[in-house]
């Protein structure tokens, strides 16, 4: 019975199989058999089976413990009931120790139970599904590993702010995806994949942003997009990242600065108590004159003042140092002129009538001070001029002619323009009101087609002052490009390819005049006269960009304007803030040449490197600039620390020719392309005094030109084919009337090398049927020669309240061999020449007759004539002077500066200060970035770092005016506006 028992419960368990199906061999396996070859199920194959064994096993015992338990038990009930004693049962507990058994723990055995064993084999079945099951839920085992690490991640990267991660799990994803789109490149500046287009297609769009005048900024960015493959986000991030950099750059002060901060300055006539004190103030020179006193013999380097030093005259030499005094330099200004602002002046004994005579001196501008595009020139002069009262320093301007006239500037005298007989002349006016009016009295006097409401129709004249415009917008560019145009960025962007001012500079006026306007000689002449009236020289050898130049600057719609109280006014306000910064300003200093410190490295290097100087192998470094010294041996110099500086504002000729000396130019040489010009001829001034107001002499403010190299070109027609032949402007008329014929034969007017043009050949023609023939223009021939005449005390409104009924008249000629001589040299100059008292008195009678003849009004009313001269206006015109690439700011030998109109245009108060702008810029180190893109340089730093002028509303004007007289308001038209 309990044997039957017992193998009922057994094969109970036998009946429960495993929940794990295993192969006969993996039952078969053993830890043995795979050691060496691990399965990829070790739980089912080793773990579970061997668990499995076992949980039978003990489940089997604890099921034997209970039946022979329960055996125990139902025979010791049998036995108390049949014999009913305990010895019995004693002795059988001591045999059969089963029997004696307590009841058995369950807890003792892990599997004692079948609840136990099917769990512990679902657990397995569960654990090995979890590490070997295929498809969605495979290696689960291996997600949560690496969700474990990623939350060890977590914990290293965020360290405190994982709890705030944690409770914002969308951060946690957001930031788990930038990280997978960064693993797969999703963040790189670069493009990921394939361009959007081919690198030949990128190229052929690069060349055609860059034909269409697409700014290199921008061609730059392309560049970076197509064949760099900068994403489009990083080009963004780049740009704005340039455009902070270059905002932060804007507002510093550049390296050249030495203030931290720009001075606050009072007026010059600050101290005046009244107008009559600010009167008086006008009458004396600018400028303290130079004593025995005020230099050593030898003053040693190392012991000055000064830190930079301008020497020149006139407003452009002072406006460039107060520019300079403005930064925290102290400059002095040496002026070989009485007046630094290069008026002259007649001793009081000259013969002036009256208690003017015997009191004061009366200034005359001989450099005529004509200002065009007034509102941009005050904006120029602005920064230099500004004081604790007013923003122009007092300084106003006034309208040159009167209303009555129309603004009248200029009157051009053209031989053989407007008349039939090329030896007559008919004066043609320039008056106010732009182009549109240049080319209606074009239509009206000369025949040139008719205007429409736009200001150009039919007329030849009015698309050539439209085509000079456009021209002219790029200018400033190309001046600006000779401040970096040694910089390696500017080389290799090379921004004077574009500009077309920089390509009519290197090319000749008549073939612009030849091809715009054809078929009217006449207006072709007055172009010619109007572009070129500085200087006695024709179209055929004229750059187109002084004469581009200069025909924009008369089609100023506000015409020219003149300073109040002249240019005294204007430059003893420039000097008064060069003195309150702590320079000087003196005058009378005879200058002898520049001096240059060489020390042992510059002569040893001179002196080993001198036969590959020679051979034009090496370029020797250049000895330094640090100052002049006087014709008494006197030296003045401002040191030669990197820091200190000398300008020259008396021009390129004087610089390097007649203030040098022969051994440091035999040694170091001149800048590049200087021995390739000309100096253009030397001119004499006769200053006349005239005895009345201008009112009283009807005198106007308009500038008198004769002008012979823009007389009339005789076009021929070919009478077989019809067309026309066009003639030379500025040929000279020769009267041959001794050859029995009535006909005038023209001569070109030509010179040995300056007839070259650019390719090379020689432009020789003839004209008339006469041959072609040098003729020397050296003596000055009435009513023929080059001529000039103003009126200045005309311009001045103010000029009658200083000095009384008193007219002052400048007349300007060319020096002829009497009085200069040119040397055929590299670069030809002209050297002053001995001249007697017969030639100044025949020359004087000569100038006294054209005087009269064509003003007669003045015949009985000149006091007296006073001729100064040979005076040296700079390089000639000619496309050469504006290709030389060391006609710039900034020479080769170091310390040293050139300034003033040889770097623009000469004969103009506005080249002049733009000349003396750009020496105070490159003394300053402005880079290429700073001015091309930036727009910084020294008078926008200025405006950004002075204090605005406190006058409460109150006009403060250095000049007052008389009730009667009002400086006229200057009008702004959208063309001036545009072009500023």
């Amino acid at each position: 019975m309990r044997i039957g028992v017992h193998n009922k419960k057994q094969s109970a368990l036998k009946q429960k199989k495993p929940a794990l199906k295993s192969t006969p061999e993996q039952d078969k396996a053993s830890l043995k058999h795979v050691g060496g070859n691990i399965s990829a199920n070790l739980i089912e194959t080793i773990y579970a089976s061997k668990l499995q064994e076992i949980s039978t096993s003990q489940a089997e015992q604890y099921a034997e413990v209970l039946l022979a338990h329960e055996d125990s038990i139902q025979a010791d009930s049998s036995v108390k009931a049949s014999d009913g004693g305990d010895d019995i049962t004693e002795e059988k507990d001591a045999a059969d120790p089963i029997a004696s058994t307590v009841i058995p723990n369950i807890n003792a055995y892990l599997f004692g139970t079948i609840e136990s064993r099917e769990e512990m084999l679902t657990i397995m079945s569960e654990a090995s599904s979890h590490f070997t099951s295929v498809g969605k839920k495979a290696a689960t085992w291996k997600v949560h590993a690496n969700a474990a690490k990623f939350e060890r991640h977590l914990d290293e990267k965020y360290g405190v702010f994982r709890p705030f991660i944690t409770e914002h799990p969308e951060i946690e994803v957001f930031i788990r995806g930038v990280q997978r789109k960064y693993v797969r490149g999703g963040y790189s500046p670069f493009r990921q994949g394939d361009a959007p287009v081919d690198k030949k297609t990128s190229i052929i769009i690069l060349f055609i942003m860059h034909r269409n005048g697409v700014k290199m900024e921008n061609l730059i960015l392309g560049a970076t997009f197509f064949l760099v493959g900068l994403q489009p986000l990083a080009l963004v991030l780049l740009i704005v990242l340039g455009r902070y950099l270059l905002d932060g750059r804007k507002k510093k002060k550049v390296a050249g600065w030495l203030g931290s901060e720009v001075k606050v300055v009072s007026s010059y006539y600050a101290d005046a108590k009244d107008d009559a004190a600010k009167q008086d103030i006008l009458r004396r020179p600018v400028g303290t004159i130079i004593s025995d006193n005020d230099f050593k013999a030898v003053e040693p380097v190392g012991e000055e003042t000064y830190d930079t030093m301008v020497v020149g005259s006139g407003p452009d030499t002072l406006y460039t140092a107060a520019l300079l005094a403005r930064t925290g330099r102290t400059v002095l200004v040496v002026s070989p002129e009485q007046d630094a602002s290069g008026c002259h002046s007649i001793a009081a004994t000259g013969g002036i009538s009256g208690k003017i005579r015997t009191k004061y001196n009366v200034p005359f501008d001989v450099d005529a001070s004509n200002v065009a595009h007034t509102a941009k020139q005050q904006r120029l002069l602005a920064p230099a001029l500004c004081t604790d009262s007013d923003a122009q320093g007092g300084i106003r301007f006034s309208r040159i002619g009167t209303e009555a006239d129309g603004f009248t500037s200029d009157i051009l005298s053209i031989p053989g323009m407007g008349v039939d007989n090329r030896k007559d002349t008919h004066p043609f006016i320039l008056r106010a009101g732009g182009a549109a009016n240049i080319a209606n009295d074009t239509a009206s006097y000369l025949g040139d087609g008719w205007t429409d409401d736009e200001g150009i129709g039919n007329s030849t004249s009015a698309g050539y002052l439209a085509g000079c415009a456009a021209i002219n917008a790029t200018a400033s560019e190309f001046y600006v490009s000779k401040l970096v145009q040694d910089s390696a960025i500017s080389k290799k962007l090379n921004m004077k390819k574009n500009s077309s001012y920089q390509e009519a500079s290197v090319r000749y006026s008549s073939g612009f005049l030849d091809q715009l306007l054809p078929l009217n000689a006449h207006v072709r002449s007055l172009m010619a006269g109007i572009g070129m009236k500085g200087e006695n020289l024709p179209p055929s050898k004229t750059s187109m960009a002084v004469n581009v130049t200069n025909t924009c600057a008369q089609i100023s719609p506000e015409g020219f304007s003149y300073p109040v109280g002249g240019p005294r006014a204007l430059c003893h306000a420039l000097a008064s803030v060069i003195e309150q910064n702590g320079g000087k300003v003196i005058t009378g200093v005879k200058v002898k040449e520049f001096v240059y410190h060489e020390d042992e490295e510059t002569r040893s290097q001179e002196d080993s490197k001198s036969s590959e100087k020679d051979a034009g192998v090496v370029e020797v470094s250049k000895p330094r600039c640090h100052g002049v010294q006087l014709v008494d041996g006197r030296i003045i110099s401002v040191g030669t620390e990197d820091d200190k500086c000398v300008i020259s504002m008396l021009g390129f000729i004087p610089t390097f020719i007649f203030h040098m000396s022969d051994t440091i130019r035999s040694k170091y040489g001149l800048p590049s392309g200087l021995p390739a010009l000309t100096e253009r001829r030397p001119l004499l001034h006769f200053l006349v005094g005239l005895k009345g107001s201008a009112a009283d002499l009807s005198l106007t403010g308009a500038d008198w030109y004769r002008l012979p190299n823009a007389s009339l070109a005789l076009d021929e027609r070919d009478p077989s084919t019809g067309q026309v032949k066009q003639g030379l402007i500025g040929a000279q008329v020769v009267d041959y009337s001794n050859d029995g014929t009535d006909e005038a034969k023209v001569v070109e007017d030509v010179k040995d090398d300056d007839n070259e043009s650019a390719s090379g050949k020689r432009d020789k023609r003839t004209k008339g049927g006469a041959v072609l023939t040098k003729v020397k223009r050296n003596k000055f021939k009435i009513g023929e020669s080059w001529m000039k005449v103003s009126f200045p005390s005309a311009k001045d409104p103010s000029w009658k309240e200083r000095h009384g009924d008193v007219s002052t008249c400048v007349v300007t000629v060319e020096a002829d061999d009497s009085f200069v001589q040119q040397f055929d040299c590299a670069p030809k100059i002209f050297s002053n020449t001995k001249h007697g008292r017969d030639d100044y008195a025949h020359l004087l009678e000569k100038v006294t007759k054209e005087l009269s003849n064509n003003f007669p009004q003045l015949k009985e009313k000149i006091d007296f004539i006073s001729m100064i001269g040979p005076t040296r206006k700079g390089l000639s015109h000619t496309p050469l002077r504006y290709a030389a690439k060391g006609i710039k700011p900034e020479t080769p030998y170091p310390g040293l500066f050139v300034g003033g109109s040889d770097l623009t245009v000469g004969d103009s108060f506005s080249g002049a200060m733009v000349g003396g702008w750009m020496a105070a810029n490159a003394v300053l180190k402005y880079s290429f970035i700073d001015h091309l893109y930036l727009e910084k340089n020294i008078t926008n730093d200025l405006k950004q770092f002075l204090k605005s002028p406190q006058n409460n509303g109150v006009e403060d004007v250095a000049v007052p005016l008389p009730v009667t007289d009002k400086v006229d308001e200057l009008p702004q038209s959208a063309e001036s506006s545009k072009e500023e």
